[in-house]
């Protein structure tokens, strides 16, 4: 009986489509939203709060004062035309839109591959692809870049000017940004990326050190059908040129009357 343990390459796809959904996921969660970096509040405020921005968004704070106390409510607005995007910006911007597009693709191949894996003919073999690897590594870059964020003018204080309106105009924070909740995912996005170009890799390899120990895979059971194939019709021509034996005459024995 033939080995019924799935082949070493089944493991590292299904490895890699894991890291592949959790990297996208990721990506989308810290990308999208408003908390990419933050600004803490240093005075003007009872309580130390953070004025929050995004990529595309930044954290907007609603006051509303009750007779039963004041409350505070978050949301996501897009940046007014005062606001200065300067050319850090726009390319951590572009590289966001060009990673969310390569990590797009590489997810909905890494699924076909993964559910194709084990539905091949008799091998079982995953249907990984040489250039899997480099285009993850790829994604992972340029998730990467999308921290250049921290370096443009969204890091800078004078940023907040007109984000948070009237209730923010007595509020002082401080100079330069720190990483927020959506940087920290984007830096665990660029992780898993990587790790899905490593496990990319060694599956390829994996799958190619198996067909080669089992004949070149399909490739080599069809070519040694072929060659059955034409060993049988060998054989078949080789009879037909075979002389005809002569078949005896029968010695008929006559009956005494």
């Amino acid at each position: 009986m033939g080995n019924t343990n799935p082949p070493k390459s089944q493991g590292y796809t299904i490895l890699t489509l894991v890291f592949a959904i959790t990297a996208f996921c990721l990506m989308w969660a810290g990308s999208i939203r408003c908390n990419f970096l933050k600004f803490d509040s240093v005075s003007g405020t009872d309580e130390t709060f953070s004025m929050e921005l995004g990529m595309w968004y930044y954290s907007y704070w609603s006051f509303l004062v009750s007779s039963s106390g004041t409350y505070i409510f978050e949301s996501c607005n897009t940046y007014p035309d005062i606001t200065e995007i300067d050319a850090t910006w726009k390319t951590a911007q572009a590289f966001g839109i060009i990673s969310f597009i390569l990590g797009l693709c590489m997810l909905v191949f890494a699924c076909v591959f993964g559910c194709a894996t084990g539905c091949g003919e008799e091998t079982g073999y995953a249907l990984t692809h040489v250039w899997e690897a480099p285009m993850y590594l790829l994604t992972s870059i340029t998730q990467g870049l999308v921290l250049l964020l921290l370096s443009s003018n969204a890091c800078n204080s004078k940023v907040l000017t007109g984000l948070g309106g009237d209730n923010m105009s007595n509020v002082t924070f401080s100079d330069t940004c720190s990483i927020s909740t959506g940087a920290k995912l984007v830096i665990s996005a660029t992780v898993f990326w990587f790790s899905a170009a490593v496990a990319s890799f060694f599956a390829h390899k994996a799958e190619k050190a198996e067909m080669a120990g089992d004949g070149g895979g399909e490739a080599g059971m069809a070519e040694k059908a072929e060659e059955g194939e034409a060993s049988k019709i060998e054989e078949a021509e080789a009879e037909d040129d075979k002389p005809e034996q002569a078949v005896p005459e029968e010695t008929v024995s006559e009956e005494g009357v």
